[in-house]
């Protein structure tokens, strides 16, 4: 099966850089084919100025809507990076497609073409799975040991008047693993609402201070 309708998701960090290397590289690569290889058609995908580490792009979400809602079958990006500063999330989201039937192929790197017709594509989509199984496996631990050191050191999970490091960093790594806000609140006694409010300042922060 070959790509017949591709997205191409484009991102730049800062509005001072502009798309055209990545869309050059792109349009390249696309011609390169052979011409029943060819899309037969291609939505193009624009963030401009916003973070990799940043999952609330416009673009990317609107990307990530047309793929799940079947509007195209193949992502097409310049480089991985440019869907997603975080390794683990873009891995995350690379399965994701796969399970929704959608290919992805980074142009500029070889070893991550996942296009529906790449007869490697189901083993090194297992590979990538079970990266992420030993990732969660590891943040669970790591969730484990900072919630037991943290009551030693008395920190009470609760409604807090002010939220100390240890907690930030317990929601944090729970959000990773996967837990829902609810099964967050319900594991350290916190209302879900509190916890959505600090999960969204620390982006804002960390989304700040990575574009000053």
């Amino acid at each position: 099966m070959v790509m017949k309708h591709a997205g191409v998701y484009y991102r730049v960090s800062t509005d001072r850089q502009d798309l055209a290397s990545q869309q050059s590289a792109v349009k390249a690569w696309i011609e390169a084919l052979s011409p029943e290889k060819r899309p037969e058609t291609l939505t193009e995908f624009k963030d401009h100025g916003l973070s990799g580490k940043n999952s609330q792009r416009p673009a990317y979400q609107a990307l990530l809507r047309a793929a799940f809602e079947r509007k195209i079958d193949t992502i097409l990006v310049y480089r991985l990076d440019r869907l997603s500063r975080n390794a683990t999330e873009a891995i995350q989201t690379l399965l994701t497609l796969d399970q929704a039937g959608v290919g992805f192929i980074s142009v500029s790197q070889a070893v991550l073409n996942l296009g529906l017709d790449n007869p490697f594509r189901r083993t090194m989509l297992a590979a990538f799975s079970e990266i992420a199984e030993i990732e969660r496996d590891t943040i669970v631990g790591r969730v484990k040991q900072g919630l037991e050191a943290a009551k030693k050191r008395g920190v009470v999970f609760g409604r807090p008047k002010s939220t100390t490091n240890e907690q930030l960093i317990a929601i944090q790594t729970l959000r990773a693993e996967g837990l829902s806000f609810a099964k967050i609140a319900e594991r350290l006694s916190m209302p879900a609402t509190t916890i959505k409010h600090l999960v969204k300042k620390e982006q804002e922060r960390l989304i700040a201070k990575e574009e000053s």
